[in-house]
């Protein structure tokens, strides 16, 4: 059975991250433990949305690119096209958006407006350690899914936990 997985904000080849997720050592001890997380998690038949801001070079890039999984999704983040090209974005990734509809969700990099969710839950990244207060944003940036992809399945049970039935 294939699997599908959340994650965003890697911010891989970002030297500076360490500013704002204290507790590693540098850039390269947490591309490692997220790279980790995600291959103990993530199968050869499963999908995984990537929401933004993934690679900083393209070192990274091509190393995400190889990562498990059958199929590889980018929501393009505002930083993900300062230092790549898109085109090399769109070689990485199977599939490159802006903007996703996705069952009963929005996928975005940022978080939409609430006029424009039109009853769907929107799943983000971008705002890393603040979370919305509103049970319709599901924030996936690594430091709330801690360090790892997060399944949809986790995603639906915690939503329905608080309140909203699909």
């Amino acid at each position: 059975m294939s699997n599908v997985w959340f994650i965003s904000d890697i911010h891989a080849g970002h030297l500076n991250q360490t500013r704002w997720r204290t507790g590693f050592k540098d850039e390269e001890e947490i591309f490692n433990i997220v790279k980790q997380n995600y291959h103990d998690l993530v199968g050869k038949r499963d999908t995984c949305y990537f929401l933004g801001d993934i690679a900083f070079n393209q070192m990274r890039l091509w190393d995400i690119a190889s990562w498990a999984g059958q199929k590889k999704v980018l929501i393009v983040g505002n930083h993900d096209t300062e230092r790549i090209p898109m085109r090399d974005l769109c070689n990485a990734f199977d599939e490159v958006h802006s903007l996703l509809k996705y069952k009963k969700f929005w996928l975005s990099h940022a978080p939409l407006h609430p006029d424009e969710l039109r009853g769907k839950i929107n799943v983000h990244g971008h705002t890393h350690h603040h979370v919305i207060d509103d049970p319709r944003y599901v924030n996936v940036c690594l430091e709330q899914i801690n360090y790892r992809p997060i399944n949809l399945l986790e995603i639906q049970a915690d939503l329905f936990h608080r309140g909203i039935k699909f």
